[in-house]
């Protein structure tokens, strides 16, 4: 791992602690055991490190919505039953939920941004579009595409993808893990979720 890369893992697991304001470029640097003055040979100012962190962890969640849309869609054409679209839905979900609670970057970054939402109005906006705003996005797609295909109940797709996630987006505030009682809950949303929407 070069220096540029442990930086940016320090100052994300000191940011995820202790919140970015409470943080110093001098902690950063002491965490992985470099001059502070070394610092600054790869990054200008803690800003400048906060920004890199940002572009990154937004590049993992476009990837992994891209790959998650490109496999399911194709996937989709061949539903012809609930218990194969409930074993779709419940597929994604779990990709989606452990997304943001097992990747430990996006573990750890979600605690940035929870921390520091309330102190500034860039980092809530982000907040939401890494954290609510992709997901609704994703899933509006989705939901738009099983309409077209006859398994949803014609309808609004945005106002089904607000339906679908926030009981899931309600899981994650709850539970930071998907442990045996998170699974069941999520196992009875999409099963209720499935009954009341489906056309097959």
């Amino acid at each position: 791992m070069t220096t540029k890369e442990r930086i940016l893992n320090e100052a994300l697991n000191l940011f995820s602690i202790k919140g970015y304001s409470s943080v110093s470029v001098r902690d950063i640097a002491y965490g992985i055991g470099i001059k502070e003055s070394s610092l600054y040979n790869h990054y200008s100012n803690k800003q400048d490190i906060f920004n890199y962190l940002i572009i990154f962890c937004k590049e993992i969640v476009a990837t992994q919505y891209g790959n998650l849309n490109l496999k399911n869609l194709i996937s989709l054409n061949h539903i012809n039953s609930k218990q194969l679209l409930t074993d779709t839905l419940h597929s994604i979900s779990i990709t989606i939920y452990n997304l943001y609670t097992t990747n430990e970057h996006l573990r750890m970054f979600r605690q940035i941004l929870t921390i520091e939402q309330y102190n500034n109005i860039e980092l809530s906006r982000l907040y939401k579009e890494v954290f609510i705003d992709q997901a609704i996005l994703y899933q509006t797609t989705l939901f738009s595409y099983l309409m077209d295909i006859g398994v949803i109940t014609k309808g609004q797709p945005k106002a089904l993808a607000l339906e679908f996630y926030s009981p899931i987006f309600l899981l994650l505030c709850r539970y930071d893990s998907l442990d045996d009682e998170a699974s069941r809950l999520l196992k009875i949303h999409i099963d209720h979720f499935i009954q009341k929407n489906t056309t097959i």
